[in-house]
């Protein structure tokens, strides 16, 4: 690592957060060195959709959605967590994300007002989206880093974290150690590392032979690991975002297809199957974990894909006509046949579409209120089934605790470990039990990514 007589701030993890924390830290007159352990920096933010959550900005208002505030936005963010989360921090995740996404603004990355959107209920649409996804969120930050002057030491693997006397006062990435002020944590999460899925978000526990993330490969849970063994407290347990999969592509598909019929292990539709995944997918795991989509030939000659961002997906044809020719997915000849074949039962998947298709025919989903033009009949032998779990784990979201200026907290008497501060998906006190919304992580990472860089700098 460069810089033998050490920085006045290293953050470790170069992704969305960490260039966030290394920027802001350099503007506020700190020397910053980024250690990343991939060959180049970005991690899951450039990876992603590029959506940013924040309210009252002005690219609301250029796109004509007025009246919003950091307030509401706040009572929106408590109240769908049933406030099972910690105020004190949401109130600057909510206070700080229109300077937030004006800072990203100019440093050069473009929010275009005709791509505001509703992450989900939301009265005004809050979801920013990145011209050019995360990774344009990356480049203007990549680019904002080399104009104020931060190092970066890429393809190190910072193991472990430099402790005296109570105090972090450095970095060790093998056998070399860097003395540095200030420690700023943004390592990402651990979907990779199945060992700390497994202990730390039980209910992946069934599915971890299949699951899988998109998240990169170095994200195998560094950053919780050194804080824990300085003593940091941690939140979070068993909080994770899933998206429901069936294995056949590596596409990551967010939504499914209106044309699908989901039901439960009782045969019975439990949702509207357009809902966004934030609502799809916990209610899977509360109606047993696995949902299983129903379609008839029909409708496997027409798919198209779901309409993801991220690829054309399982849902097409080809992919469906294979996986069943292959045996991957069963087809029966009739509905109680099928019914058998996933072991549910048959009388009940029987009635259930037939109400269905008699709710096509009559022009209203009489049940879940599904918008009417996204319904397809199932009535043309032969009848489909797709098994779908949450297999699928971008975010973890068990992690270290901060308090509301990103200082890492110590298990033993909940006060700052001198020295140590976090951002991102690190963190597990940050979002709640419930991810509502697309862009809610990217924004959590730069929000406090931009905090934690100025008080490290201020504290070092």
């Amino acid at each position: 690592m460069a810089g033998s007589e050490g920085y006045d701030v290293v953050v470790v993890g170069g992704g969305g957060a960490g260039l966030a924390a290394a920027v802001s830290a350099c503007e506020a007159g700190a020397s910053v060195l980024v250690a990343e352990a991939g060959a180049q920096v970005g991690g899951s933010t450039a990876l992603s959709g590029g959506a940013f959550l924040a309210a009252d900005t002005a690219v609301q208002k250029a796109a004509g959605c007025e009246g919003d505030s950091a307030a509401e936005f706040y009572d929106y963010f408590l109240a769908v967590n049933r406030w099972d989360i910690e105020p004190s921090i949401v109130r600057r995740y909510c206070d700080e994300g229109a300077a937030a996404v004006q800072w990203l603004t100019e440093l050069g990355v473009e929010f275009p007002p005709g791509e505001i959107a509703r992450g989900e209920l939301e009265r005004i649409p809050r979801l920013h989206r990145a011209a050019g996804g995360g990774a344009g969120i990356v480049a203007g930050l990549r680019s904002a880093c080399n104009r104020v002057g931060v190092d970066f030491a890429l393809g190190t693997r910072v193991t472990e974290l430099v402790e005296r006397d109570g105090v972090v006062v450095g970095v060790r990435a093998g056998d070399d150690e860097l003395a540095a002020g200030s420690v700023i944590l943004t390592t990402g999460g651990f979907a990779n590392n199945h060992e700390l899925v497994a202990e730390h978000i039980p209910s992946a526990r069934a599915v971890l032979d299949g699951l899988r993330s998109p998240a990169p490969g170095t994200n195998l849970g560094d950053g919780l690991r050194m804080g824990l063994a300085v003593g940091a407290a941690t939140a979070g347990t068993d909080r994770a975002q899933v998206l429901l999969s069936a294995g056949l592509t590596s596409d990551i598909e967010p939504v499914l297809p209106g044309w699908l019929i989901c039901v439960d292990a009782t045969g019975r539709r439990f949702v509207d199957e357009t809902a966004h995944y934030h609502v799809m997918n916990p209610l899977t795991l509360e109606h047993g974990g696995t949902t299983w989509a129903i379609f008839d030939e029909n409708a496997c000659q027409e798919a198209r894909g779901s309409g993801s961002r991220f690829g054309a997906g399982m849902w097409t044809h080809e992919v469906l006509s294979r996986a069943a020719a292959g045996g991957q997915i069963p087809t029966a000849p009739d509905i109680p046949t099928l019914a058998t074949r996933f072991g549910l039962p048959a009388a009940v998947l029987q009635t259930t579409i037939d109400r269905y298709n008699a709710d096509c025919a009559a022009g209203q989903d009489t049940l879940f209120f599904k918008d009417a033009a996204r319904m397809v009949p199932c009535a043309t032998a032969p009848f489909y089934g797709v098994p779908l779990r949450p297999t699928i784990m971008p975010v973890t979201g068990f992690g270290l605790r901060i308090d509301s200026d990103t200082r890492v907290l110590r298990a033993v008497d909940n006060r700052p470990l001198t020295g140590l501060y976090a951002a991102g998906e690190v963190v597990g006190n940050v979002v709640g039990r419930h991810v509502f919304s697309g862009g809610a992580m990217i924004a959590a990472g730069v929000i406090f990514g931009r905090h934690a860089g100025r008080v490290a700098a201020a504290d070092h």
